[in-house]
């Protein structure tokens, strides 16, 4: 499974990755047939955010190591280094960069943007 990964260098200059998760065949709800999975993450939240269109951040730093999970709506993410990638509805992106400069980021036409949040561990 394809993720993006949003993370900080020791300069504290944020980047973006293409990342890979890998997903294993488990017997993982028997009676079941077979299933692929990943390896579990420790979180014990999970929220969902509404960002109205035109909203717009400087310097955000994740107060925590987290994925977005995006439903509904655009936003453009633009990591210190300069590079912007639009995450949109099933787009997954694995936020890193809690320490350095951050990123900005914007919700891109006229829809709001829809997001699940849960921090990982």
């Amino acid at each position: 499974m394809k993720y993006l990964r949003l993370h900080a260098d020791k300069h504290g200059k944020s980047h973006f990755e293409q990342a890979t998760l890998k997903l294993d065949e488990a017997d993982y709800r028997p009676p079941s047939p077979m299933t692929y999975v990943s390896h579990s993450y420790q979180t014990d939240s999970l929220q969902f955010i509404r960002l109205p269109s035109g909203w717009t951040a400087d310097a955000i730093n994740p107060p925590s190591k987290q994925f977005i999970i995006g439903l509904q709506g655009e936003i453009e993410v633009t990591a210190g280094d300069g590079e912007k990638r639009t995450i949109g509805p099933g787009d997954s992106v694995l936020m890193e960069d809690v320490e350095g400069d951050g990123h900005r980021a914007r919700v891109k036409g006229k829809d709001e943007f829809i997001a699940a949040v849960i921090p990982v561990s």
